[in-house]
């Protein structure tokens, strides 16, 4: 397999792991896991990719867009940049592997400027808080995580025998020339230890309450990679660390419900692989597997189709048990696989082959993409213009940028917003309890605000599914009390406009409430 069809093999399970994550839309789903299926079996061209690309942006644009994830909003991004590069290269003659290195910075660009702008917005008060911060929320649900029970085993336990494995096979194995009684007697010490260290140390503990110091120290690591590690990926030689770092974290974040994002992500971090380790990787692409050679991208492929298979036995079959941890557990099994004979090579005694890595831009970029990337760039900062505040990698951030002053540390006083949609609100005074049946996610709206904007998609959405809807609110100081909003002459919305469907806002909260909140 080319560099090329890798790539587009890796970009397309992450969309397939997107689709499968809840099963929201099941026959969308399996309708695109069997285009993908004949396109791995007749191999994949650029005129296969572009069809894809088409397909899917169609789906998100006419079937989700705006209400989506902050990573759904970037795959759509990447996709309109797929294409015109797609396009451009054919209009230029060039091939697949040209293609691919045309495309391959401003890929790498984009990755930086989400990891940038997630770590731009979280320089805030409120997520330097330790008692409210989204990263203590994270922490918190790793150690959950890790706490819980995969198959019956705890994943604790599974997590120190694989450290150990890694560490005895990677560091202690290639460095040991003694007889083959003290390497067994040093695997069973390593062994002992790893039991003695998930007894003692994780065993039944209560996180309930982490020093504090805990908890500031993953508030500044936090920012340090996403921030820091985002401007220190442009220095070519010293990207290796801070790759093997931004993969690390994707594959804790993957066991707790976020494989889909961490499989974009791995997607677009495999195009900072220099081209000589790739030729290393490649030596080693294909392994026996059941007396056949199969690619490590097809396996890859294939064991993440389990993802899904698992998904659909939870929330389709309705069958109890931990579908976060299992889906995270295999999909770090397939990303392991994909990636050892790189991970191996970090752990050679000797003869190590020298990381030079890639610089972020490249001549072979055509310059129209920097176009892209200005929009990417703008789309980053509109929380502060006063537009969407969500969507905008702005996940867990703990950003509040509505009214005169943001929280923010650099621009508390909001000197970039120029619209008002953040302050056109509607403060939400009393729902029903069949209202909150519907959704769930409704019931933080008592007592909260919503942008005008988003209001009246609830009120479409309500429309659409003839609902009768009463609800008791106050909008620019006056108080309504409507038996049915839906029915309501003042604020009845039987179509969407175009505010509607580009914009997309969180719940605010009364300033006077305290910190604002950890909200996805």
């Amino acid at each position: 397999m080319s560099p090329f069809s890798i790539f587009t093999l890796l970009y397309m399970t992450a969309f397939l792991l997107e689709m499968q994550e809840k099963w929201k839309a099941p026959g969308f789903a399996l309708a695109f896991l069997a285009l993908i299926t004949v396109f791995v079996f007749t191999r994949i061209t650029r005129l296969k990719f572009f069809i894809f690309l088409v397909l899917s942006t169609a789906y998100f644009l006419i079937f989700r867009f705006p209400d989506v994830a902050n990573h759904v909003n970037f795959l759509i991004y990447l996709n309109l940049v797929l294409m015109a590069g797609m396009v451009y290269a054919w209009f230029k003659q060039v091939n697949a592997d040209r293609y691919y290195a045309m495309i391959r910075p401003v890929l790498r660009a984009s990755l930086l400027g989400v990891y940038f702008w997630a770590g731009f917005h979280k320089l805030n008060t409120d997520f330097l808080n330790p008692q409210v911060s989204c990263s203590s929320m994270m922490l918190y649900r790793i150690l959950d995580m890790v706490q819980s029970n995969l198959l019956g085993i705890p994943v604790m336990l599974i997590v120190i025998a694989l450290a150990l494995l890694g560490l005895w096979q990677g560091l202690i194995r290639p460095r040991l020339k003694f007889s083959k009684f003290p390497k067994i007697l040093l695997l069973a010490l390593l062994t002992c230890g790893g039991i003695l260290l998930y007894y003692f140390g994780f065993a039944d503990r209560d996180y309930v309450l982490l020093p504090e110091i805990i908890l500031q120290v993953n508030i500044y690591f936090v920012l340090a990679w996403e921030l820091l590690g985002s401007i220190w990926l442009f220095v070519p030689r010293l990207q290796a660390p801070i790759l093997l770092l931004s993969w690390l974290m994707h594959a804790f974040i993957a066991m707790i419900g976020f494989v889909d994002f961490s499989a974009l992500a791995g997607s677009l971090l495999f195009t900072f692989i220099p081209d000589r380790t790739l030729q290393h990787w490649q030596q080693q692409a294909e392994i026996s597997l059941g007396g056949r050679q199969i690619h490590r991208a097809h396996l890859y492929f294939g064991i993440n189709v389990m993802v899904g298979l698992f998904s659909a036995l939870y929330y389709l079959a309705y069958l109890d048990f931990d579908i976060k941890v299992t889906a995270g557990a295999i999909f770090n099994l397939a990303s392991v696989i994909f990636l050892w004979p790189i991970l191996t090579q970090l752990f050679l005694p000797k003869n190590r082959p020298d990381w030079q890595g890639l610089p972020i831009l490249t001549s072979s970029m055509p310059k129209f993409m920097g176009v892209f990337l200005i929009g990417l760039c703008c789309f980053g900062l509109m929380p502060y213009f006063g537009l969407r505040t969500a969507g905008t990698f702005s996940m867990f951030s703990n950003l509040r940028t509505e009214g005169a002053r943001s929280n923010h540390l650099l621009l508390s006083n909001n000197p970039l917003k120029r619209w008002g949609y953040q302050e056109d609100v509607v403060w939400v005074l009393d729902l029903p309890d069949e209202v909150i049946d519907i959704d769930p996610k409704n019931a933080e709206l008592e007592g909260n605000a919503l942008p005008v904007v988003e209001f009246k998609k609830m009120i479409y959405d309500w429309t659409q599914a003839g609902q009768t809807v009463p609800v008791v609110f106050e909008y620019q100081g006056q108080t309504y009390d409507s038996p049915n909003i839906v029915q309501d002459s003042e604020w009845q919305t039987p179509s969407r406009n175009w505010e509607m469907y580009l914009l997309d806002f969180r719940v605010i909260e009364p300033e006077n409430s305290g910190p604002n909140l950890c909200r996805w």
